[in-house]
């Protein structure tokens, strides 16, 4: 039998504080739920090994520095298996936060096609670009200049389709 669990979908920037929140849903409700994110397969890549699944292209903007990461052939794969590895865990009973940075309608929906039969409340996060910036620099775990890249990006082909 499918067990139907709850799933917290959240979308923003990276450093928009998205696994802030998801920690305090976890320490805050009475329910349990497991957390996963783009963080979490990104954690996957072999350490000095990145190139065939994420490529960092610095630039700059009127904002300050950009960080610009495309998936290379491997990284596709990777990312790809995301929605399922989503269903697999919901579809075990787990309630999920998934903690994600979706840029088109095409990863969107492949995630509502996998997760149909749970319910699911998908949540944009949005923050201050200039918040985000000081983040990334406080983290230090963070490449300078990515959430100046996406925030022009994160929600655009998403917002009309949730």
């Amino acid at each position: 039998m499918l067990a139907v669990s709850k799933i917290i979908f959240l979308n923003g920037c990276g450093s928009s504080g998205k696994t802030f929140i998801a920690k305090a849903i976890q320490h805050e409700s009475p329910d349990l739920w497991l957390t996963f994110g783009v963080d979490t397969f990104v954690d996957m890549i072999p350490f000095g090994r990145q190139e065939p699944y994420l490529k960092f292209i610095p630039g700059q903007n009127e904002h300050g520095p950009t960080m610009h990461v495309d998936s290379g052939p491997e990284g596709v794969k990777l990312f790809s298996v995301m929605p399922q590895f989503a269903e697999m865990l919901a579809t075990c009973g787990n309630n999920l936060i998934i903690d994600e940075v979706l840029f088109d309608e095409e990863a969107l929906k492949a995630y509502a096609q996998q997760l149909k039969s749970h319910t699911v409340y998908y949540i944009g996060v949005f923050c201050d670009l200039a918040v985000m910036q000081e983040r990334e620099v406080l983290r230090r775990d963070r490449c300078i200049g990515l959430s100046n890249d996406q925030i022009d990006r994160v929600h655009q082909g998403v917002l009309n389709l949730i």
